[in-house]
């Protein structure tokens, strides 16, 4: 049971730092004419929190053949199909480029991370494709797919989100009250939970702004707010 509690007490943690968004690139092995070119293994894409820069993660099991100049991009497909993107230069498709791959000195294979910033007048939710291409022979390696980052999938470009994001607990650390700052969006429910997940404190509808809190011991706390089916949580350290 503690070990229970100890999860959903890290999970809380790793929700209140990140509120990032997760796709896995799937539907490889897109090089019909050079099958060792096919990519295998773990292919992520992240939009990190304020949606301003994007990750792409392979993992310790990403393999594909050996090139000169292996790079990976993300990519518009634009409503072409599978056969016409394979077929297709990557300088005649929207893209962007996360970085190299595998070179002649660089393995292609494993674990590897690439962090760039997402093109400003860009519409993040038309790039649905992964794409391995070698810039250096013009040479199509393999592409996945991925859901495109949109505001339905992903609370980072929900405005309403963003403005939960930015709640404001105060004082912190607390003694007796704690104030919620909220600029336009109407919290429908506040809940507290104690360092080992358990629940202390729960207000539905109507909320107020101001949380008597003196009944709690000294500690650190989490407070989550929902509204409009979206939540956030807060820590908070009462002293």
């Amino acid at each position: 049971m503690k070990n229970l509690l100890l999860l959903f007490t890290l999970s809380l943690l790793s929700y209140a730092s990140t509120a990032q968004c997760v796709e896995a690139a799937n539907e490889f092995g897109n090089n019909t004419n050079i099958p060792m070119y096919n990519v295998t293994g773990e292919v992520l894409v992240t939009l990190n929190p304020g949606g301003n820069d994007i990750t792409l993660d392979l993992g310790a099991d990403f393999m594909t053949a050996a090139g000169p100049d292996i790079r990976a991009f993300l990519v518009n497909s634009n409503g072409l199909s599978d056969t016409q993107l394979a077929n297709t230069p990557i300088s005649n498709l929207e893209n962007f480029e996360f970085g190299l791959v595998g070179s002649g000195t660089t393995n292609q294979n494993g674990a590897k991370s690439f962090t760039v910033p997402v093109p400003t007048a860009i519409d993040l939710g038309n790039y649905d494709k992964v794409f391995f291409y070698c810039l250096l022979f013009n040479q199509f390696w393999d592409f996945g797919s991925i859901t495109p980052f949109t505001p339905a999938n992903c609370s980072i470009l929900n405005l309403e989100s963003n403005e939960l994001e930015t709640a404001a607990l105060y004082p912190n650390p607390a003694r007796e009250v704690i104030n919620i700052s909220v600029s336009t969006i109407e919290i429908e429910e506040i809940r507290i939970f104690d360092g080992l997940g358990k629940q202390v404190f729960q207000q539905k509808g109507n909320t107020s702004e101001s949380i008597n809190v003196s009944n709690l011991d000294n500690g650190l706390y989490f407070v989550t707010l929902k509204a409009n089916n979206l939540s956030v949580t807060k820590k908070l350290v009462i002293r």
